[in-house]
């Protein structure tokens, strides 16, 4: 077994659970998810996890690496909304919340851009309708991000994933991201960026939409690109997916025994973590269109135990 440096172990999905957890910290970020009103081409869903930071190895008397001074927010800076990927391509709007640091608002810019160089192909623009704000139009999806206090260290490390998803095709059109920034600060910005990267890819789909989409199976991974690549790396029959965990790692991630440091098991683990061609294949699984040069775009060298 890896030794696991970042644990996601006691996610906990969906549900009012997460709404009600939010009141328990009126002082800082506001964890109740505001889900989109139903229409016609959107379904409000509420696939949304809370993050611990439970035995995370590089919050445990880190020295932070620049992220900010905490407070309500992640630095001293407000940043108008990023959007990613090339126009008439997929894109991610990141709306950026609070204040930031330039160097925690580039982890985010930098995952959004990584990701739009892979999914390249648009989906279809949906109106979005929710409780505050006038109805806006998304292309393709947008994120809402945002540091603040929860909790103060090794407690809750914030909340991440799709908040609607398009009655069609069930791919996300608005997700949340919200994190510690004291957890933040303690664990620095290489592993956050790990995080951030990981969280983004549930936001858009990852493990967070397929049971949606019929790709889970008797604890594997059915869709056939992805499991193309797993047996390109040696593996045989469906990919495994992970068991343990709880309700939030389990059933929603690669299986971490099976495949150690790849970034999209449940836990972020010593030293470097990949993200294989398995991993971005899965998104043309999901039903997005995806670059024809993904083994390239992935990282190499990754072989799996």
């Amino acid at each position: 077994m890896p030794n696991k440096r970042f644990d996601f172990n006691d996610f906990v999905n969906g549900g009012s659970g997460n709404s009600d957890f939010g009141l328990g910290h009126p002082r800082g970020l506001d964890l109740r998810v505001e889900l989109p009103q139903t229409t016609e081409r959107l379904v409000g869903v509420d696939l949304t996890h809370i993050i611990q930071t439970h035995d995370v190895e590089a919050a445990k008397g880190g020295s932070g690496g620049g992220g900010g001074a905490g407070g309500s927010g992640g630095g001293g800076t407000t940043y108008a909304n990023y959007t990613a990927g090339a126009i008439g391509g997929y894109n991610i709007t990141i709306q950026f919340n609070g204040t930031w640091t330039a160097e925690l608002h580039q982890v985010f810019v930098d995952a959004a851009d990584r990701l739009t160089a892979l999914i390249i192909q648009d989906v279809p623009d949906v109106t979005v309708r929710g409780a505050k704000g006038a109805p806006k139009v998304v292309d393709d999806i947008l994120i809402t991000a945002e540091l603040g206090a929860i909790d103060g260290l090794y407690g809750i490390l914030g909340q991440a994933g799709p908040t609607s998803v398009r009655t069609g095709s069930s791919l996300p059109a608005t997700a949340q991201m919200q994190f510690d920034i004291e957890d933040v600060n303690a664990m620095g910005v290489s592993v956050f960026s790990e995080v951030v990267l990981h969280e983004m890819a549930h936001s858009l789909g990852f493990g967070s939409i397929w049971d949606r989409l019929g790709l889970v199976s008797n604890g594997t991974f059915t869709g056939t690109n992805a499991n193309n690549e797993y047996h390109a790396l040696g593996g045989t029959g469906f990919i495994p997916v992970e068991q343990d965990g709880g309700s939030g790692t389990a059933g929603s991630h690669w299986d971490e025994e099976t495949f150690g440091n790849e970034l999209m098991t449940g836990y972020i683990n010593d030293g470097e973590n990949y993200f294989t061609a398995m991993s971005a294949a899965s998104f043309r699984d999901m039903g997005y269109g995806i670059t024809n040069n993904y083994q390239t775009w992935a990282d190499d060298g990754y072989i799996f135990a």
